[in-house]
């Protein structure tokens, strides 16, 4: 393992709000993890039990597309204060009350043993603006500090000469404000804690699932112990496809991998049309923008550069997508111009040709495998 940050310089004092919390221990993760372990236990009524914490409600949760983050192991957990509930009116946009606070931990297993590298915190302050946190471990794996805002690059050594690094406080805030400014951040930043995410029917096939382990909830769980304002007509889920099996797992991994940007109001403000979002309430793979605007459609021509292939997904032609080209792309660089109608026109902007252009260092292999095969078994258009 290796450590390129002293503590000197994560402990320093940094340009973040006031009420920001300088230690994990400081945000109440720990006390409620120590209720929540001596909580009943699990069987048929441990959830309406949880119900009755004194300081509000503390659960597990996992997302059955999760994010890819160069292989990490993840945790999460929300907080929900006592008596609150969480506006579902909009099943693509959960409003959360004032006070939620929800934690997820990075780990690699080094030697037998998990290593827990930081845990990132989203509160919802009382004037309903979001605090986004990062908190790196100490060696001991007692206690974390909080990060640099200027994050840490190459923060822990991976194989074949990667870095996992620390985004900052930057990256964190325009990953989770670009969900779009209809049904993201202005609204909620939370990413992986929703409808389709937390859905009963759950993608078997989903790429880097994480299997439910005890007491992990789902939104039957929410919903019967009224947690949630509405309840959904329908269970969520992409459709399955005959004729391309791997559909639903490609399309559910765009939708947990990309759509926080590629959304009608993302980052698709450049793209005007891409979208990999799929709603909630969606029962046809029509509906599904995915199926909409990346199957057989080019490529917006601000993001064009020289090398990319013009067609997003060209069926039965991955070689020839620029989807793939995207998330195989490493290094290559270009630059583009801010079209007219943008408020950052008559500025060229100097980006990196590979998807996720942030948040991760190495490439996902299995992702690419699976969807280059997706696509070579489309039927050519």
């Amino acid at each position: 393992m290796k450590w390129i940050l002293g503590w000197g310089l994560v402990c320093m004092m940094l340009s973040t709000p006031s009420h920001a919390y300088d230690r994990l221990s400081d945000t109440g993760y720990f006390q409620y993890m120590a209720e929540y372990e001596l909580s009943a236990p699990y069987d048929t009524t441990w959830f309406r039990k949880l119900t009755h914490f004194k300081r509000g409600l503390f659960l597990t949760y996992s997302p059955q597309y999760p994010l890819w983050s160069d292989g990490a192991e993840k945790r999460r957990w929300i907080y929900l204060p006592k008596r609150s509930r969480i506006n579902t009116e909009d099943p693509d946009n959960w409003q959360f009350p004032v006070g939620a606070k929800i934690w997820k931990e990075f780990s690699f297993i080094e030697r037998g043993r998990r290593i827990k590298i930081e845990t990132r915190l989203l509160e919802k302050q009382q004037d309903g603006n979001w605090l986004m946190e990062t908190y790196l471990w100490d060696d001991d794996q007692i206690d974390a500090n909080r990060a640099p805002e200027e994050g840490v690059t190459d923060y822990y050594a991976l194989p074949n000469n990667r870095y996992y690094s620390i985004p900052s406080h930057h990256d964190c805030q325009y990953c989770h404000s670009k969900a779009g400014l209809e049904r993201g951040p202005q609204k909620t930043p939370v990413l992986g804690f929703s409808a389709l995410q937390l859905s009963d029917n759950r993608d078997p096939d989903a790429m880097h699932g994480e299997p439910l382990k005890n007491r992990m909830v789902l939104l039957s769980d929410l919903e019967k112990v009224r947690l949630t304002t509405h309840r959904m007509a329908t269970v969520p889920a992409i459709p399955d496809s005959e004729q391309s099996p791997l559909q639903r797992s490609v399309f559910g991994y765009l939708y947990g991998n990309c759509a926080h940007c590629h959304n009608p109001a993302g980052m698709s403000e450049f793209t005007t049309t891409l979208s990999f979002h799929h709603p909630a309430q969606a029962e046809f793979i029509q509906e599904n923008d995915t199926y909409r605007t990346a199957l057989s459609k080019s490529i917006t021509p601000y993001l064009n550069p020289g090398n990319s292939p013009q067609q997003v997904i060209d069926p039965g032609n991955a070689g020839g997508s620029a989807l793939l080209y995207r998330m195989t792309n490493e290094t290559d660089r270009y630059r583009f111009t801010v079209p007219g109608w943008h408020h950052s026109a008559g500025f060229s902007v100097e980006v990196g040709v590979k998807m996720p252009f942030t948040g991760t260092n190495v490439i996902d292999e299995e992702a690419v495998s699976r969807i280059r095969q997706y696509i070579n078994d489309l039927e050519p258009h």
